[in-house]
């Protein structure tokens, strides 16, 4: 049995709310229209994952999602 990881942006979902998103936009970084959920970040999977996936770890230990660091 496996242990699942789920990483969560300090800027935009401090809260660690991890909620499905199901959008209709076809851009990959707009946060608009018809969505499910409100655009809290979150990933699942090591830290090393999530930088190879664009996250960014400070020095202080904080995880900044890729949209929150733009």
């Amino acid at each position: 049995m496996s242990i699942r990881k789920f990483i969560f942006c300090d800027i935009c979902n401090p809260q660690g709310l991890r909620s499905i998103e199901f959008r209709r936009s076809t851009r990959i970084d707009e946060r608009n229209g018809r969505r499910i959920s409100d655009g809290r970040a979150w990933f699942e999977g090591d830290v090393i994952n999530a930088v190879e996936n664009g996250w960014q770890i400070t020095p202080e230990g904080s995880h900044i999602c890729p949209a929150c660091q733009k």
